[in-house]
């Protein structure tokens, strides 16, 4: 998984067109809710097969902690 396929997994989780977030985004500044926690869980096990581990998911403060996050996911799988 690379930077450009991981955003397009966030764009997804929150319904948004293509470039419209940077990895930089603050999660509490783009909408990102429980239902997006939800969400981004479902799709990570979908797409990569992989758990998210829910305290650190619950740490997450911007995209690029989400995107460090599952790669050590994906790298521990």
């Amino acid at each position: 998984m690379d930077q450009i396929e991981f955003m397009q997994l966030i764009e997804d989780t929150l319904e948004v067109g293509p470039g419209t977030l940077a990895v930089t985004d603050r999660l509490d500044e783009i909408d990102w809710d429980s239902l997006a926690n939800i969400s981004f869980i479902a799709e990570v096990d979908n797409r990569f097969g992989v758990s998210v581990d829910s305290e650190q998911l619950a740490k997450s403060l911007t995209i690029a902690d989400l995107f460090d996050m599952l790669k050590v996911a994906i790298r521990v799988q």
